[in-house]
């Protein structure tokens, strides 16, 4: 179940359509992200944070994360991809 969360946030898949296509409650898709995220697979993006420029959302972002009211992703390309 955890790769296929990763690649759903891979494919840029809000929790939502994640918990929809899984058939799965928005918690428990929360939860599995909160794994991959202390396993090193994904990395949570807080905004105004340093991370800033690195963030995917960063050439359409106008500067004010704290506007922003979902949560972003950086997936590092480790382990679960071995497998493609």
């Amino acid at each position: 179940m955890l790769e296929r969360v990763l690649d759903l946030l891979r494919e840029g898949k809000s929790i939502e359509d994640i918990a929809r296509e899984l058939s799965m409650p928005r918690e428990e898709v929360e939860g599995a992200i909160k794994v991959l995220e202390s396993l090193g697979y994904v990395e949570k993006v807080e905004g105004g944070s340093p991370l800033c420029g690195s963030c995917p959302l960063k050439s359409v972002c106008p500067g004010s994360c704290f506007r922003f009211k979902g949560k972003v992703y950086l997936i590092h390309d480790f382990g679960m991809d071995a497998r493609k």
